[in-house]
């Protein structure tokens, strides 16, 4: 009996604990917009499927084009992710909203559950 409550009480605790939880992906609404702030050079050696090249050093200047709202929500990444927090600065003091620093190609494709194409 007491074997059996210790198997059930490290169940629960698991379960608790999150342990085997997969709720570090992110879901991505469909109005959303993936970017990749790296150089066409990085871009060329490997991207998420859907992303949209915008390299930071454009970034202010043809954000307009890629995205259709200030309310959309953007998904950002690049080699690192310090990049993608530039980004997400830049376009918060150009007004836009929903941002999010997915951080490094590899970090959003598991965030992402995307995979990488060439």
């Amino acid at each position: 009996m007491k074997a059996l409550l210790s198997i059930l009480s490290g169940i629960i605790l698991l379960g608790i604990s999150g342990c085997c939880s997969t709720e570090s992906k992110i879901s991505m609404e469909n109005n959303a917009v993936l970017l990749d702030v790296r150089t066409p050079e990085e871009h060329k050696n490997g991207y998420l499927e859907g992303a949209v090249l915008l390299p930071l050093a454009d970034l202010e200047s043809k954000i307009s084009s890629k995205v259709s709202g200030k309310n959309t929500p953007i998904y950002i990444y690049c080699r690192s992710g310090r990049r993608a927090g530039t980004a997400v600065e830049k376009l918060k003091t150009m007004g836009y909203t929903d941002l999010h620093n997915l951080g490094g190609l590899k970090d959003a494709r598991e965030k992402l559950n995307i995979p990488i194409k060439k």
